[in-house]
């Protein structure tokens, strides 16, 4: 599997389980890392227990409970699991180093001492010093029984059997691959879970700086971005697209009339039309004001019309009631037709002076020659 679609799968999993990743579940992940080191003293206890190393057995029995109880807490609590990761922290270098000092280095128990350095880094989120604080007193600690218990004779507990420091130490490797790894997977989810996020905001704020808020139609900017780019995407040079803008008429007197809360819904009604009828690869803004403009790429000034008057003759069968006053919207059009190499400022131009002569030859219709 390439990494592309390894990387797809990891992001189409954080889409669906949005949940997992909310400050309110961040419990869960924590529980689940206590519940590992639940299960690892667990079998640590029987162990020791069956190799009769006493101070070993009585600790992990301590780490058994301590792992219960903050399961417990983390489930429980709606704050301070940070402290409690610092605790559990500090109970994984005190049993490595202890493990150590009796037993010495064969069975491995030291390494944890250099496991847990990566580990509080990449879950000690937001508190730069207290990664740094553990790395010293882990290193310090590996360093210090490095140096002093390397000879048998200082350890109270040697096995000179293979088999039993091999076991010991396979299941060290194991149960350090595991929490690295269960490490490792929190860290890449919650890494892929804020470029999500920054990616959706991203999204979010090119959409605010696109939108119209009221209409939810293109603003002036993004249409101008949104011509330019049919121009060059253009099949030919010579082929033509269609601009309108289209006005409502006598929108001041609704205003005036039934108020701005009224003339805000009609605007988003007549932006509504043009969401639900404009041709499929046309789009539409809200140009200003009351004044829409739409364009239709790979089209000629009959589709213009076409859809303009598709407009007319739902404006006109829409009535709209106003605290018992009924009331209709009619529309004024002026289309005009360009081509690749036409100035974008030209064929707006020319759409807005035939709105214009629309609206001084009596409204409520489609001007398309000068």
């Amino acid at each position: 599997m390439s990494s592309g679609r390894s990387s797809e799968i990891v992001r189409e999993f954080v889409a669906n389980n949005r949940k997992l990743f909310e400050e309110t579940n961040e419990k869960f992940i924590y529980a689940i890392g206590f519940a590992l080191c639940l299960l690892a003293h667990s079998t640590y206890l029987i162990m020791f227990l069956v190799l009769k190393v006493r101070e070993m057995m009585y600790f992990n029995i301590f780490s058994v409970v301590f792992y219960l109880t903050l399961v417990i807490l983390v489930l429980t609590l709606r704050k301070g699991h940070s402290i409690l990761l610092y605790t559990a922290a500090s109970e994984v270098i005190i049993h490595a180093a202890l493990a150590t000092y009796l037993m010495g280095w064969d069975a491995d128990f030291g390494i944890f001492l250099l496991i847990l350095i990566p580990i509080i880094f990449l879950m000690m989120k937001g508190r730069l010093l207290v990664p740094y604080i553990f790395t010293a007193v882990s290193m310090g600690l590996f360093l210090w029984l490095r140096i002093r218990r390397n000879r048998h004779a200082d350890l109270k507990y040697v096995f000179t059997d293979n088999k039993i420091i091999n076991a010991l130490y396979i299941l060290n490797a194991v149960i350090g691959i595991l929490f690295l790894v269960y490490t490792l997977t929190v860290y890449m989810l919650n890494r892929v879970d804020m470029e999500y996020r920054l990616t959706a905001q991203s999204e979010e704020f090119k959409k605010a700086a696109s939108i119209d808020p009221l209409t939810q139609l293109f603003n002036r900017r993004a249409m101008n971005e949104k011509i330019r780019e049919i121009r060059r995407n253009s099949a030919t040079p010579r082929s033509r697209y269609v601009i309108g803008i289209g006005d409502i008429d006598n929108f001041k007197k609704i205003n005036d009339t039934y108020g701005h809360d009224t003339g805000d819904k009609v605007l988003v009604y007549v932006a509504n039309l043009f969401i639900s009828m404009i041709p499929d690869g046309g789009y539409a803004a809200r140009w200003g004001g009351e004044e829409f403009l739409f364009v239709l790429p790979e089209s000629q000034i009959v589709d213009g019309l076409d859809f303009t008057d598709q407009m007319h003759k739902s404006l006109r069968a829409h009535t709209f009631e106003i605290d018992d006053c009924l009331f209709g919207v009619t529309m004024t059009f002026g289309v005009s037709e360009g081509i690749p190499t036409d100035k974008i400022d030209t064929v707006i131009t020319h759409a807005d002076k035939r709105l214009y002569k629309g609206k001084n030859n009596g409204k409520n219709h489609t001007e398309y020659t000068d």
